[in-house]
């Protein structure tokens, strides 16, 4: 037996010698020696094993208790941290302890290997150089499944877990909170798989409000090993948090290179804090607005659901008349107010929750400038913004009486919108159908008092007879004129141009349009209440004769 009672011991593949108090080599047999080395500092440290001289292979296991994070640093290749270089190895930028249990293997042509498990109490690490700004505490942590191969670093492997974490990150670090998986990755020690976060917290600086992610709870997760075994091919990772004053976040996605694929959800959450910045629109701020939202990278789109809308007019926007009504056009009748949206592809130096906004505010322009189509396309019914009605009568056409019952079907999908309807007349289109009525009736009456039928018979009068009533009446109302000779105009020809100026002069009754302007205003309450269109939900509204030449239409406002 051989006891060295202090000195130190180089081993390859770690940087620097360990000291030892106590070694005690003791000869069991012409092969094997055991071996006892203690260490009692306050960096405590004991190993037990064996050597087998003719295999040189040394075996057993290692236990340190309460190791300096700063000293094993120091003592392990640099190249198996990612992301740290010299500055951050002193002991003013790291600080913490580590216990582990380890099994030992070493022999001449593989080196040092360790494999067990480790754990660690509270601590935090400074990170300067391209990193400066970034900063870490932690309450506890653990080293799974680690496996330390001292003479390839790189096939070093190690499952994390840290609880308590309190993360820090300057906006010089990162420019904005989806960014940060990547970096996250970056700064990983090239041996850990996996990362796991309990119950932590993550601040990242933007401005004059922070993005704060309480409650934080993830996992960084190696997907699969290249065929060497040495490079890390993709990444998946998830997390959910709350984002203080603003509401619930998941997140997840996949890192393969420099591509970062990933879907987020904000639950429940209300534009503040961080997102105040993105409150203002039209004219209007939406600060405090309820809201969910959903966004994925790789379809560069997602949707917003609003709940609980808080408007307040703060300028004249002459791009938006009503908030309201944008509100009424959205809003359905569970609700929810749904609106999916869809960025550009492309870089762009905007982060992405600007472009969010940018998105969703493009969005609303649109529904707000062409509200029949997004109503159509969102309720699946057509709907047109005018009711044509037949010239020169009350009744609507065909086509319009579908759009009434449209609009029963959209209104009973927007239970927040109303509708003004002007019912409105042409003197170019109605004018001459009215006339044309007054000389039918003309035209019965004449034929009644040559014949025995009565005026409210209603029976038609025969062609001929019709072409003869037409001509006399057209000669009675011009005094000189004359029926063309024979053979100059065909009787056709005479009874067109007879019918033609008896049209264009027939005299107008004073209140015609209006009485017919009335009858459609009555017809067209009647048909909504027969179609079972909300009388409290419509205004109808008797407006101007339009200018010659415009349609006999009446005229839908959404409000």
């Amino acid at each position: 037996m051989l006891s060295v009672n202090s000195g130190s011991l180089s081993l390859t593949g770690i940087a620097q010698p360990l000291g030892f108090d106590q070694l005690t080599l003791t000869k069991e047999d012409g092969n094997r020696l055991k071996i006892q080395l203690d260490n009692r500092d306050a960096e405590h440290w004991r190993f037990s094993g064996s050597y087998q001289v003719s295999e040189g292979l040394l075996s057993g296991g290692l236990q340190l208790v309460d190791l300096s994070l700063s000293t094993l640093v120091k003592a392990v290749p640099l190249n198996t941290w990612s992301g740290l270089d010299n500055e951050h190895l002193s002991n003013d930028r790291l600080s913490g302890t580590m216990s582990a249990t380890l099994s030992l293997s070493w022999d001449k042509l593989s080196g040092l290997t360790l494999k067990g498990n480790a754990e660690g109490k509270s601590g935090q690490l400074l990170l300067s150089g391209k990193l400066s700004g970034m900063s870490a505490e932690w309450q506890q942590w653990q080293l799974n499944n680690a496996q330390f191969v001292a003479n390839d670093p790189e096939q070093s492997t190690a499952e994390l877990s840290v609880s308590g974490l309190d993360l820090r990150v300057s906006e010089t670090v990162t420019r904005e909170a989806f960014h940060f998986p990547v970096q996250l990755q970056q700064i990983l020690p090239a041996f850990i798989t996996s990362l796991s976060i309990n119950d932590s917290r993550l601040e990242l600086e933007s401005g004059p409000s922070p993005w704060v992610f309480e409650k934080l709870n993830g996992s960084l997760v190696a997907k699969e090993l290249s065929k060497k075994g040495k490079e890390k091919d993709a990444w998946k990772y998830q997390a959910n948090a709350a984002l203080a004053n603003v509401g619930n976040v998941q997140l997840s996605g996949q890192l393969s290179g420099s591509d970062n694929d990933f879907t987020f959800q904000l639950n429940n959450a209300r534009l503040a804090g961080p997102l105040k910045q993105y409150s203002v629109f039209a004219g209007y701020t939406m600060q405090g607005t309820r809201f969910d939202l959903s966004y994925n990278s790789l379809k560069h789109g997602g949707e917003v659901d609003i709940s609980d809308w808080k408007t307040k007019k703060i300028s004249n926007d002459p791009s938006l008349s009503s908030i309201q009504l944008l509100k009424a056009l959205i809003t359905d009748k569970s609700g929810k107010a749904v609106i999916p949206f869809f960025i550009k592809p492309g870089k762009s130096d905007a982060p992405l929750p600007k472009r969010i906004y940018l998105a969703i505010g493009q969005r609303f322009m649109t529904i707000a400038s062409e509200p029949f189509d997004y109503l159509s396309q969102s309720t699946g019914h057509e709907l047109k913004p005018e009711l044509h009605h037949e010239a020169g009568k009350a009744t609507l056409t065909e086509l319009s009486l579908t759009n009434l019952e449209h609009l029963k079907k959209v209104l009973a999908q927007r239970p927040e919108l109303t509708l003004l309807v002007d019912v409105n007349v042409s003197e170019s289109q109605d004018g001459p159908e009215l006339s044309r009525h007054e000389l039918e009736k003309a035209l019965q009456e004449l034929y009644s008092a040559t014949s025995s039928a009565e005026p409210s018979d209603a029976s038609p009068i025969p062609p001929k007879v019709r072409a003869t009533l037409m001509e006399q009446m057209y000669l009675a109302t011009r005094q000189h004129q004359k029926i063309p000779e024979v053979g100059e105009q065909s009787p056709e020809q005479r009874v067109q141009k007879a019918e033609k100026w008896l049209l264009k002069n027939w005299p107008k009754a004073p209140d015609q349009i209006e009485k017919l302007q009335k009858a459609r205003f009555d017809y067209l309450k009647k048909e909504m209440n027969r179609v079972g269109i909300d009388s409290g939900r419509v205004e109808l509204r008797i407006s101007g004769p339009d200018q010659k030449g415009s349609e006999p239409d009446s005229v839908l406002t959404l409000r």
